[in-house]
């Protein structure tokens, strides 16, 4: 509690030395310990850390700093928690590596113009708890390229995992971890939620692959793959057409034609059928799998068995 107490404190000072940079142009570290009532070496460690998570801090001479603002967006529509909030999480991003601190940033620069334009909401899903040493460890294996291991409870037994970390991932409120299994050279998935006994090993890895985040990014869930080598067809009704024309459903979504009632014929690429099945169903009634053929019979027998189901508690 302590250290959570600690943490707390440290967080809100951080918001608040945003703040001030917001209302002055320059500050000096002895004024800023003064003001905290804390020690000059503690406001360096949180100005170095504000640096590190990306804010445009810079010392002008030494003991003084300055806030380029021109650089950050409406820093001063948050409070103090929600700035302290925000210096976490660019802290955690940044330490994911460019392609996660740029996602982040355009996320964050989003929320700013939403905040600012108050007709506008915007809702995020509530993501699964997690320990925040926990995705630090995690992080830092990344980072330095060491091997995990770790028991993992999946649907049916809990085994032992050993696999080279390759990135932390969130889609639909969950936390992943990405990374190759060494016995037997595929790319795995782990929920991290599921994951205990979490180890650092001594052996390392060389190198993450090149392309995996722009695998990842063209996914719309966990069920990525490297290659999609999987087509499937579907006739969209003439009902609900126009959200297809809209937007992509899917990252590789391709309208193939567009038939003379407003129906369209459209294409998803996909590395696992399971990539595009639930996002197919919750447009039922309104679609049909065209094919491939074997897709098409088990998302009707899973359908059937829904209606047998409910019949049946009817």
């Amino acid at each position: 509690m302590a250290e959570e107490n600690r943490t707390r404190s440290k967080m809100i000072r951080l918001g608040r030395i945003l703040r001030l940079f917001m209302e002055k142009e320059k500050i000096t570290v002895a004024w800023l310990a003064g003001y905290f009532r804390t020690t000059p070496r503690t406001i360096q460690r949180d100005l170095m850390l504000l640096k590190e998570s990306g804010f445009p801090l810079h010392e002008e001479k030494k003991g003084t700093y300055g806030f380029s603002r021109d650089l950050v967006k409406n820093l001063e529509v948050f409070d103090d928690t929600e700035l302290a909030l925000m210096v976490a999480l660019k802290n955690i991003v940044g330490q994911l590596g460019k392609p996660f601190q740029k996602a982040a940033d355009d996320v964050l620069d989003r929320l700013y113009d939403c905040v600012t334009s108050m007709p506008v909401f915007v809702k995020i899903d509530d993501a699964i708890p997690m320990d925040a040493s926990f995705i630090n460890r995690m992080v830092k294996a990344i980072r330095e390229k060491r091997q995990v291991g770790f028991r993992y409870t999946g649907n049916k037994k809990t085994h032992d995992v050993q696999m080279e970390p390759y990135r932390v991932v969130y889609y639909g409120g969950f936390w992943y971890l990405i990374g190759n299994e060494p016995v037997t050279g595929i790319l795995k998935r782990y929920a991290l939620d599921k994951i205990k006994d979490l180890r650092l090993l001594t052996s390392g890895f060389k190198t993450i692959p090149e392309n995996l985040d722009s695998v990842l990014k063209e996914s719309a869930n966990i069920w990525f793959a490297e290659k999609t080598h999987l087509t499937v067809t579907v006739l969209v009704d003439s009902q609900v057409s126009h959200y297809f024309k809209r937007r992509k459903m899917f990252p590789t979504q391709e309208i193939r034609e567009e038939r003379p009632d407003g129906s369209l014929v459209v294409v998803f690429r996909v590395g696992h059928f399971e990539a595009i099945r639930d996002i197919l169903k919750s447009w039922i009634p309104h679609i049909s799998i065209l094919e491939p053929e074997e897709f098409r019979r088990k998302l009707l027998a899973e359908v059937k068995d829904w209606v047998a189901k409910q019949t049946a508690a009817a």
